[in-house]
């Protein structure tokens, strides 16, 4: 909190949490991107249930060290005070960033990833969602701030035992319960390299081609056994439910309408902003959260931002 008890550590903690990846990375170019106001709606249309688990609370869990101290009423007020501190102080450092109304960041991160970069360019997409790891390829990445991990394809090999093209199947079936997107019962990860082995191969498999093996395997283990194996018969079963998942959980084809994609690359070529160190000093100041940066806020931004600095 600052001297006047107000919650600062939303923004504070963001800000290190971007600056720390920027040093871990060294970026020539950093995109923060927010949902814009009804972003979810999209998704909602196709499937009722998107996102309706998470209530108030769940939303509102920002300051969960104060949680006695703070009734629903004012962590929400504390939130959208701290989102506006925020984007103040972002205005005032060499980043970009985006937001707009009927669209989900992911979109847009996606879309910057898969269409705007050069062929010579490299995205680092910095999230804690796994969706974005459908992403990843010899131009895509992904860093991971809750792990202090990146993810390239031998990485995503490693730990999930497929290869990262065929990742978004593997989340099809498992689905988000973060997002209210129902899954198929038996289908973790282990069992899924066990019965297809297919997705271990570099050859990027789609959803029809997943249903079409396990309606062949399931045919195949049929024949003289007195117990099939169940999960090629839920696989089967679960076709319409498979379908619309890949509709919610797919990234590479965008979602965006033609006028947002305008406005996407209208900003994406814009130059760099310079570093106000003024103007971000008199809003640390204004906002109490000089002292969320530690002794030497001079540093702090010089070694943070010294690739990105253009004036």
């Amino acid at each position: 909190m600052n001297d006047d008890g107000d919650h600062v550590a939303g923004v504070t903690g963001t800000l290190k949490s971007i600056g720390y990846a920027i040093k871990q990375v060294q970026p020539t170019r950093v995109i923060v991107v927010f949902d814009g106001s009804g972003g979810s709606q999209s998704r909602k249309k196709m499937f009722g249930g998107y996102k309706a688990n998470r209530d108030g609370k769940n939303k509102l869990r920002v300051n969960r060290s104060y949680d006695d101290m703070m009734n629903e009423e004012d962590e929400r007020e504390s939130m959208k005070r701290q989102i506006v501190w925020l984007s103040e102080l972002l205005h005032e450092l060499p980043v970009t960033t985006m937001m707009y109304d009927s669209v989900e960041a992911d979109d847009i991160m996606a879309y910057i990833a898969t269409d705007l970069l050069k062929e010579n360019e490299q995205a680092v997409l910095m999230s804690t969602d796994k969706d974005f790891l459908q992403l990843v390829n010899h131009k895509t990445i992904v860093w991971s701030p809750t792990k202090k991990k990146i993810y390239n394809k031998q990485v995503i090999k490693e730990e999930f035992g497929i290869e990262s093209q065929n990742l978004l199947l593997y989340r099809v079936l498992d689905g988000d319960p973060s997002d209210n997107i129902p899954g198929i019962k038996g289908c973790g990860i282990k069992t899924l390299v066990k019965r297809f082995p297919e997705l271990t191969e570099d050859v990027k498999l789609s959803v029809d081609d997943l249903l079409q093996l396990a309606k062949d395997k399931h045919t195949e283990t049929s024949i003289g056994k007195k117990k099939p194996i169940k999960i090629y018969k839920d696989i089967v079963d679960a076709e319409t439910q498979i379908l619309m998942n890949q509709k919610l959980m797919r990234l590479d084809e965008s979602l965006l309408s033609g006028t947002t994609k305008m406005n996407v690359l209208t900003k994406f070529d814009e130059e760099i902003k310079p570093l106000k160190k003024m103007k971000y000093f008199q809003s640390c100041v204004k906002y109490k959260v000089m002292g969320g940066f530690g002794s030497d806020i001079n540093n702090w931004l010089k070694t943070t931002f010294e690739t990105l600095i253009t004036d």
